[in-house]
């Protein structure tokens, strides 16, 4: 049995309340200008930033990769991390993709992410396949939504309500996820496989 896994930070429920707000807030004005919203919005329960996609593995292979992650994630202290705004992405793709809410990369923020890439590449059970790319050039965000291409296209450009709303908001990261990814009828589930506390 194989298992679509990555390595995740959750969010506060009070940031996941907050960006679910922001989603609203975006319909409505797509509502207002163009009569229906062309992003399919990701549920609260599945808001998070991804720092690393493993990929399809076999199920006798997690605890390999929970001693890796539990091994990274040992050398490391609780740290912050800023949302700054939330924008169509990527910049300056047209059309956009997705609404992220973009993150800081902060030293500590960085530093784990590259530790985490490091030690599971060198893992020979972990092939990226044909999402190799997804974890070069690592940006903090979190997919608030996707854009409906078909829908998207439908509207008048200047009907778009433009997109770069601030956020100032911050958290502490104080554990790292294990998180299976399940592609359902209704859109990705997410499920934390184990959970590793930060010192």
């Amino acid at each position: 049995m194989r298992k679509r896994i990555f390595i995740g930070i959750n969010l506060p429920e009070k940031i996941k309340n907050r960006l679910v707000e922001e989603q609203q807030e975006i319909d409505r004005s797509f509502s207002y200008f163009c009569g229906n919203s062309p992003i399919k919005w990701t549920r609260k329960d599945n808001l998070h930033i991804t720092l690393f996609f493993v990929g399809y593995l076999e199920i006798n292979d997690l605890p390999e990769i929970f001693d890796i992650v539990e091994s990274v994630v040992s050398k490391f202290s609780i740290f912050d991390v800023k949302l700054n705004n939330l924008t169509y992405a990527p910049k300056n793709k047209i059309p956009p993709k997705m609404v992220w809410a973009n993150g800081e990369i902060s030293d500590e923020l960085g530093h784990l992410q590259k530790a985490m890439e490091t030690a599971l590449l060198a893992n020979p059970n972990i092939i990226l396949e044909n999402e190799e790319g997804s974890n070069k050039n690592f940006i903090p965000h979190i997919t608030a939504g996707r854009i409906v291409q078909w829908q998207w296209s439908k509207i008048e450009p200047e009907e778009i309500p433009e997109l770069d709303k601030d956020l100032s908001l911050n958290f502490s990261v104080k554990s790292i996820e294990v998180m299976e990814s399940e592609l359902k009828k209704g859109g990705a589930q997410y499920t934390s496989l184990k959970s590793f506390e930060l010192k």
